[in-house]
């Protein structure tokens, strides 16, 4: 029998607002909701992993406009990528209705915190290389339509 795996939340709030990463693992895998502000919601997707670059994607907002998230899920990125064990995706909507300045200039400084609080986690909370078996003739990556 397959056990979901655990789930953990973290916040900071600067300037009258907070930011959240709710972090949910399954195996060595991790899956991190940055959201935060007055309209919490999904905008922007980066994959990240220690052998690879980061991998976006821009979600549509409003016409002729794609979500700007990216820059928070980068500063979490590059704080928690060295200690990862295995695939990260972070999915991050960050909406502070009449953003002030001040507010503005707090955002990648919460995220790259947020990311010191995972990464501290992801080290203390070490999981083993979950053991995985393949049919014969099967290989990792086979999957046919």
């Amino acid at each position: 029998m397959t056990k979901l795996g655990e789930s953990i939340t973290f916040s900071v709030t600067m300037e009258d607002y907070t930011m959240f990463a709710v972090v949910e693992r399954q195996s060595q895998d991790l899956l991190i909701q940055l959201v935060g502000g007055d309209v919490l919601h999904y905008g922007v997707v980066t994959a990240v992993s220690q052998t690879q670059a980061p991998q976006d994607i821009n979600m549509p907002s409003r016409p002729g406009h794609v979500h700007q998230e990216r820059v928070l899920t980068h500063a979490l990125a590059s704080v928690i990528r060295p200690v990862l064990q295995s695939n990260a995706f972070i999915v991050s909507g960050m909406h502070v209705n009449s953003i002030t300045p001040a507010q503005m200039k707090v955002a990648t400084k919460m995220a790259r915190t947020l990311g010191e609080e995972v990464r501290d986690w992801i080290v203390a909370h070490p999981v083993a290389k979950p053991v995985e078996t393949f049919a014969p003739g099967h290989h990792h990556g086979d999957h046919k339509q």
